[in-house]
């Protein structure tokens, strides 16, 4: 069962709870994940983690480098101190190449639950360290025409956040595919922001 009720850019969304977080099973190409994202919609099975623009998990991630070593490096921004500020998050590859240790905040643990490389990605992070496991999935989109990154250990990278060359291409069906990605995860009870409603500072 599912169901959807929209306010202002926020779903109420039910369905069955599982044991686990499905995914993709696609053999990951990690490499084709660099580049520039950008946050089309979040979603979470608390409230908490994303009711306002200070809530620990309301972030938008904004870029991923795949490091030669096969671990990802996650950029994302979020509201601190009335500004936008990045955060860097290492992701430490584990024996499952669709999930990565972090350490940030509230959540430990990064699953990659489904992209096509060329104009999505649902990314999870959740908290797998209490017995009532927080979670925050989001539909990153990507602009055609942006250009790549590859991980650096040292030196300037050029911002792509720039180029005028973007055109970020909004899909009902991919969201959908989102909603349909996330509603099987570990909790009966999802709350959706669909963040093309809404304004969001941090949101490039």
């Amino acid at each position: 069962m599912l169901c959807l009720l929209l306010t202002l850019g926020v779903a109420l969304v039910c369905g069955v709870p599982a044991m686990d977080i499905p995914q993709t099973k696609q053999d990951l190409e990690l490499p084709k994940l660099a580049g520039t994202w950008h946050s089309m919609a979040m979603a979470t099975n608390n409230i908490s983690l994303m009711a306002t623009l200070k809530a620990p998990l309301r972030v938008h991630i904004t870029s991923l480098l795949p490091t030669p070593e096969d671990n990802l490096e996650i950029v994302l921004h979020r509201w601190e101190n009335n500004s936008c500020v990045e955060k860097k998050v290492l992701g430490e590859k584990t024996e499952n190449p669709k999930k990565f240790k972090i350490n940030y905040t509230v959540a430990n643990e990064a699953t990659l639950l489904d992209t096509d490389y060329d104009n999505f990605l649902f990314l999870c992070l959740q908290d797998t360290t209490t017995p009532i496991q927080s979670m925050m999935c989001q539909y990153l989109g990507k602009a055609s025409g942006a250009p790549q990154l590859s991980w650096k250990p040292q030196g300037p990278r050029t911002d792509p956040a720039s180029s005028t060359a973007r055109v970020l291409v909004e899909d009902d069906e991919i969201m959908q595919g989102f909603i349909r990605a996330f509603r099987p995860l570990p909790r009966h009870l999802w709350y959706l922001l669909d963040l093309k409603q809404m304004e969001e500072p941090c949101r490039f």
